[in-house]
Parts: C-alpha cells; sequence; structure tokens
C-alpha cells in the first residue's frame, strides 16, 4: 500500500511540472492585453505554489537562495499593484480585472524558475519559442503581402499599404503592437541557448545560418511595420552578429553597413507615413507625468482601465489612452510606490543578466531586452500583458540556468 502511494506521488511529481508549463505558456500565447488571462494564472501560481511546498520545498529554498534580490523585487511589485488597485476600488473607481495581470504573471514567476531547472523541460520550452519563431518567418511575410491570416486570435489585419507589404501583420498576436511585446524579443530566447549550446547540443546546424538568422528575423519584424520594433531588431540583430562573430573582419563590416541603410529606408520611405510623430507622444508623456506628481494620488496612482478610453487629453491633440511610455505609465497609474518597486525590478533583472550572461560573454539575454526596449520607451510596457508575460518569462528562464555571479 505504502509502495503504491510513492509510486502515486512520484508519478505527480513528474507529470505536474509538465502539465504547469504547457498551461502557463498556452495561457501566455493566446491571452493579450484585451482579454489577459489574469485568473488562469493566478489559479497555477497558487497551484504551483502548493505544489513546490508538498513535493519541491528543496528545490524552492535552493532557486530563493540563488536569487533572493530578483525575487524580492517581483514581489514588491506584484504588492504595488495590488495596493494602488486596491486604493482605488477604495475611492470608487471600478478596476479592470480581479487580479491585475501583471500581478498575476508576476506570481507565476518562481514557479516557473524552479520548473525551468529541469533541464528536460527547459529544452521543452526552447523548442517551442522556436517552433514559434518559425511560425512568425513563414507567416508574417504572407499576412503583410496578402492579407491571409492563420491564428487563434479572432482579430482582422489592419490593411496599411507600405509596399510590398499591403497589411500590417500581426502573426499569433492578437493586435499588430502586441507582437512587438512578445514575439518579437522571444526570438533571442530560442536562438540563445541554440546558439550556446544549452540545449539540443548534438544539433549541428550551419554556422553561417545561425550567425544570420539575428538579421533574418528583419523580415517578419518588418511585415508588422513597428517602427520601435524595427529599431530594437535591428541593434539586437547587428550586436548578436558581432558576439557571433568575435573579430569581425571588413566584409562584416559592409554587410552590416548594408543592412542598416536598408532598414533605416524601411523606417524613413514605408513604415513613417501614417504614424503618429514624435512631438504627439512627447507631449503626452509630458501630461502623464504632471498628472502622476499630483500629490493626491502620488501613492497610491490613478489606476488603469482599459474602460477609460483617454484619462488625460492635452488640448489641440487627438487624445490618447496612454502615455506611450512605460515608466510615464507605471507612475501615472500605480504612482511612487509602483515606479519604485518597477525600478527596482529592472535593476534586478540586469544585474542578473549582466552579471551572470553578459560578463561570461553570453548575450542572448541582454539582446532580448535590447529587442523590446525600444517599443517601451514609444508605447505602454509593463501595462500590456504581452509585454509583463515577456520580462517574467524572460526573468525565469536566466534564473533557472543562470552560472554563478561574475563580477
Amino acid at each position: 500500500m505504502q509502495d503504491g502511494v510513492a509510486a502515486s506521488r512520484a508519478s505527480f511529481a513528474r507529470v505536474f511540472p509538465a502539465l504547469w508549463v504547457a498551461a502557463f505558456f498556452g495561457f501566455t500565447f493566446t491571452g493579450s492585453v484585451v482579454s489577459p488571462p489574469d485568473i488562469a494564472l493566478t489559479v497555477l501560481a497558487v497551484l504551483g505554489a502548493i505544489y513546490g511546498l508538498a513535493f519541491a520545498r528543496g528545490e524552492w529554498r535552493e532557486m530563493v537562495a540563488g536569487h533572493p534580490l530578483m525575487l524580492a523585487a517581483s514581489l514588491a511589485l506584484a504588492v504595488a499593484i495590488l495596493w494602488s488597485q486596491s486604493m482605488m476600488a477604495w475611492r470608487g473607481v471600478p478596476p479592470s480585472d480581479t487580479v491585475p495581470a501583471q500581478t498575476a504573471v508576476l506570481l507565476c514567476l518562481p514557479v516557473l524558475a524552479v520548473f525551468l531547472s529541469d533541464g528536460r523541460i527547459f529544452k521543452a520550452v526552447v523548442a517551442l519559442f522556436a517552433a514559434v519563431c518559425l511560425w512568425h518567418f513563414v507567416m508574417m511575410p504572407v499576412e503583410a503581402m496578402m492579407g491571409f491570416k492563420l491564428t487563434w486570435h479572432p482579430h482582422f489585419l489592419l490593411a496599411r499599404a507600405a509596399w510590398p507589404f499591403q497589411f500590417q501583420a500581426s502573426g499569433l498576436a492578437w493586435q499588430t503592437f502586441c507582437f512587438v511585446g512578445l514575439f518579437l524579443p522571444l526570438f533571442y530566447l530560442a536562438w540563445g541557448p541554440l546558439f550556446e549550446r544549452r540545449v539540443f547540443d548534438r544539433l549541428r546546424l550551419p554556422h553561417g545560418l545561425v550567425g544570420l538568422l539575428p538579421l533574418l528575423w528583419l523580415i517578419p519584424v518588418s511585415s508588422v511595420q513597428s517602427r520601435s520594433g524595427l529599431a530594437g531588431a535591428l541593434v539586437a540583430g547587428v550586436l548578436a552578429m558581432l558576439a557571433w562573430h568575435k573579430r569581425p573582419g571588413v566584409a562584416r563590416w559592409l554587410l552590416l553597413a548594408g543592412v542598416g541603410v536598408l532598414v533605416v529606408w524601411l523606417y524613413l520611405y514605408l513604415f513613417a507615413e501614417g504614424k503618429t510623430g514624435p512631438g504627439l507622444r512627447w507631449a503626452y508623456l509630458q501630461a502623464y507625468v504632471r498628472e502622476a506628481m499630483d500629490w493626491q494620488w502620488l501613492t497610491t496612482g490613478r489606476g488603469f482601465s482599459r474602460e477609460v478610453p483617454a484619462p488625460v487629453v492635452v488640448p489641440g491633440l487627438m487624445p490618447l489612452a496612454h502615455s506611450h511610455n512605460d515608466i510615464a505609465q507605471v507612475f501615472y497609474s500605480w504612482g511612487l510606490p509602483g515606479l519604485l518597486a518597477y525600478a527596482a525590478f529592472w535593476f534586478a533583472m540586469l544585474r542578473l543578466v549582466f552579471s551572470r550572461f553578459v560578463a561570461r560573454g553570453e548575450y542572448w539575454p541582454a539582446l532580448a531586452l535590447v529587442a523590446v526596449i525600444p517599443n517601451l520607451v514609444t508605447d505602454v510596457g509593463f501595462h500590456f500583458f504581452e509585454k509583463a508575460a515577456f520580462l517574467v518569462i524572460l526573468v525565469a528562464m536566466c534564473m533557472a540556468c543562470a552560472p554563478k555571479r561574475v563580477a
């Protein structure tokens, strides 16, 4: 009898982590800012914590001991977001979510990091990312040129002529800008472990192809017609090429320069027409910061509701529903506590990436951040579910496979 119970517990301990990770990415990749899976991810976080207490207490202690600052910063940010929403509800402002999607995905961070520490699960996740990226390689240009969409998100393509593209492709994302926040930088979470041979070390891909993949990734990125996405993908691609060629020669520099000229031409002549200019966004960034500094809202923020179309309106300009800047929006929505917690989260994340990876000559986590940062500066960042999910996934992968710290 006892042997049967022990065998059942062992089987459950083997199966549950894989099922949990599959459910997490299923909810993450099919959710969006307009339909975040906040309740589902909250339930997953609770189930994962219960599993950890019952079956994996040693793994949890090891993870906490290895990354106390990162876990503390993520918990502080989750608490700050909940505090802001609670205060807004107390003031009579109805919240958008029962549990904010950002808090839900942050609560999943320690569970995800522990489960990704399993080499088999980590390998399966990298394979999933590679498959998703391959799908975008093929389908994004088809979407942009022909308007044919194959996805589980029932959202129409935005018709916008920019030769040779007739539509703004969105791929697996619900809306165009969501691709830039999740699937664009996700490329480096697949390419990096493969490039560094952390997984599938027996897979012998052509060395030249592996090195060119970051620049080839510019093709689906161009299909989405996002200026910030194109800028981030270009800079990250060039840096990846420099990391691939430890001592780049003149021919490789000329190749990179040619790619840069081509992308600048695409940026100026294809994707800038019909887009909002920097003057509009700068005006709203200033307006949102001024509103955030009102002492009555400084400690709680004004909340973030998808039902409010334009909480701040600049006279003489079209209304914008948000500040088009990550830091300004965090300050406006969650107040000073949220801003400080978010800064601590970024400090801990950058410290993890640079001390555990970049200092050892392993650059893929930093390249993923480079790819997404321009869009955080020019659009809403952590408030959009896709971008919050990406940052949590990046941190969890870094925590799961991080070598020892290097000064």
